[in-house]
Parts: C-alpha cells; structure tokens; sequence
C-alpha cells in the first residue's frame, strides 16, 4: 500500500516469496491488517545474497496509532507485530 491511503483493509491474503510480504507506507492512514499470512519475505535467496536490503514480511511505516494488526501470522517485522516473535525495530505485540 503506498501513497496516502486511508481507510484501507488488508484481509486474508497469502504472501511470500517477495522482497516485502506487506508493505504500508508512512502516508497510510486508518488502515487495518488481518488475518494474513506474510511468510518467506524477502525470500531466502535474497536474503542471503544481498544482506544490505531491509525487507521483511510486515513493513509498516505508518504512525503506530494509524495501523492496527489482528491476528496476522509472519516471522519478521519493522513497524508492526508477528505474534511471538521477535520484532525487527524492537516494538513488540500487546500482550
């Protein structure tokens, strides 16, 4: 999602292989992601032939209050939750 979208739901897809499962851009507003599974992200080869891309299966550049994430299954993430797991920026899921 790029741009300034609002009001945007992200429902029930399936993403992998890609150098960004689910990408929300800084300008997104009132958007809400669910119940996918963004897996594979960037895929292993990428990741270990160019270690100097940032890329993950959940990116979520948007301000923390614009974006809410409801039981989304992924291993990494910059700017939003992967249940029980680490959180690339350091910000973790609510309990």
């Amino acid at each position: 999602m790029t741009g300034q979208a609002t009001g945007t739901i992200i429902e029930m897809n399936t993403v992998g292989g890609n150098t960004n499962g689910i990408y929300v851009a800084a300008g997104a507003r009132d958007t809400t992601i669910r119940q996918n599974t963004a897996v594979g992200n960037p895929q292993v080869q990428l990741g270990g032939s160019q270690p100097a891309v940032r890329a993950a299966d959940i990116v979520n550049l948007a301000p923390e209050d614009s974006v809410v994430f409801h039981r989304n299954q992924c291993v990494t993430s910059v700017g939003g939750p992967c249940p029980s797991n680490t959180v690339l920026d350091g910000r973790r899921p609510p309990d």
